[in-house]
């Protein structure tokens, strides 16, 4: 277990590195653009990545196709192999220089009057590598869930997907084609299907990028909000409370819940038993008077879009709270 952390912690300097290399540069070009249409335009490039890097690994297998080479010679195999491992791992390079650059480009826009510390630059990377957030203990908090023994395997299985996708396109459309003139280039299909898986890992990365910054500054927002007004315990537990469950409910650690907790913590420190306890939250929440509970109500429906989509647990909680009506749409990406 240790040596797949260890390999984990060195890509996630090794991306940093790269985001902090690009914070330093402006980039003048992008700044009349929204940070949506920004990610738009990284997709699509994405796109036009996978596409290339996957047609000149298939145009050589079509090339000695048509040279009738014997595909079990081993020079031709050494051949294929090294053309895979050359192209695909310009692919992945590529993908997150791409994500990189993007990542430091939002940073940029976001942390002109937010300071953005190195804990929280540190997740947007992870975010474009899809890795995993640091396992703690947050406050007595377990947000985390038992670790997966197949995500240290995850590059290798996204690597292996272009391999993949022409064995199995190959299999299925030579079976129902019948020129065999045609079914030397049914491979190139294989490129359209690499493009645009790696635009959709490029998005869902990207959303998460921008999630995570429209969340923190949300939460420095609220902070600030919070020093200036003059609130009862009662509140502050209600707040607490609320944000321990949402963290328990992420099922991951998050920093931008992390700094709230802790800056909310700080202004009254208050020892909290069972943090975790949705049904003490309620219990708090019922305490408070009709303009507290619908502040503290506001502030925990934002927190549970902190991710993508509301689990059944994050609806039913919401339920709980009397708000039936759900936004479909995540207020922090609209």
């Amino acid at each position: 277990m240790l040596l797949p952390l260890m390999i984990e912690h060195k890509i996630e300097q090794w991306g940093i590195c790269r985001v902090e290399k690009y914070l330093s540069r402006k980039q003048p070009l992008f700044t009349q653009i929204s940070d949506k249409r920004l990610c738009q335009f990284c997709v699509g490039l994405s796109f036009f990545i996978g596409f290339i890097t996957t047609f000149v690994i298939v145009a050589f297998e079509i090339y000695l196709e048509l040279l009738g080479e014997n595909w079990l010679a081993w020079d031709n195999l050494v051949k294929l192999l090294l053309i895979n491992i050359i192209f695909i791992g310009l692919e992945l390079l590529l993908l997150f220089e791409i994500g990189f650059i993007t990542t430091a480009l939002l940073i940029n826009r976001a942390s002109t009057e937010n300071h953005f510390c190195d804990k929280m630059k540190a997740s947007l990377v992870r975010a474009v590598m899809e890795l995993s957030e640091p396992i703690d203990n947050i406050h007595g908090i377990k947000p985390y869930k038992e670790l997966s023994k197949f995500r240290y395997i995850k590059v290798a299985l996204y690597s292996g997907k272009d391999i993949l996708s022409n064995f199995l396109i190959k299999a299925v459309l030579q079976k129902s084609i019948s020129r065999s003139s045609v079914r030397v280039y049914i491979p190139l299909i294989s490129t359209l299907i690499t493009g645009f898986w790696d635009a959709w890992v490029q998005q869902k990365a990207l959303r998460e990028v921008r999630l995570r910054i429209s969340a923190r500054i949300y939460v420095l927002n609220q902070v600030t909000l919070h020093k200036q007004r003059s609130v009862s315990i009662t509140y502050r537990t209600a707040l607490l409370r609320s944000i321990a469950v949402r963290q328990s409910y992420k099922q991951e650690c998050d920093v931008n819940l992390e700094l709230f907790y802790d800056e909310i913590y700080k202004q009254a420190p208050i020892t909290l038993t069972d943090i975790e306890s949705s049904s003490l939250l309620l219990q708090s929440l019922s305490q408070l008077n009709p303009t507290e509970y619908n502040d503290v109500i506001d502030i925990l429906t934002t927190l549970l879009f902190f991710r993508h989509r509301l689990t059944v647990n994050e609806k039913k909680l919401l339920a709980q709270c009397g708000i039936i009506q759900q936004q479909k749409i995540n207020p922090l990406l609209a």
